[in-house]
């Protein structure tokens, strides 16, 4: 089980296995939280995890970082810019 820490302060723990994806961990943090399918698309194309001070590529898995259990990950959003 590792822990994802939102920029709220909120933690979610999740179980993961070694070969799971990133974009799989953020998928099961967004079915732990409830989003919408509708959400869930863009929550994931405009997140970010962070371990270790690294922003965790979608497709490596949890094993390639070395998160294993009691692992803490970080939670960012990525917002896009725009013209105002």
């Amino acid at each position: 089980m590792i822990k994802v820490k939102t920029l709220t302060g909120k933690e979610i723990e999740i179980d993961i296995e070694p070969n799971d994806t990133i974009d799989r961990i953020k998928e099961r943090v967004e079915e732990k939280e409830r989003i919408p399918p509708v959400q869930q698309r863009y929550a994931s194309l405009y997140s970010m995890l962070i371990y270790a001070g690294k922003q965790l590529g979608d497709d490596k898995t949890a094993k390639d970082y070395n998160i294993e259990g009691g692992s803490v990950l970080h939670l960012v959003l990525a917002l896009r810019g725009g013209n105002l």
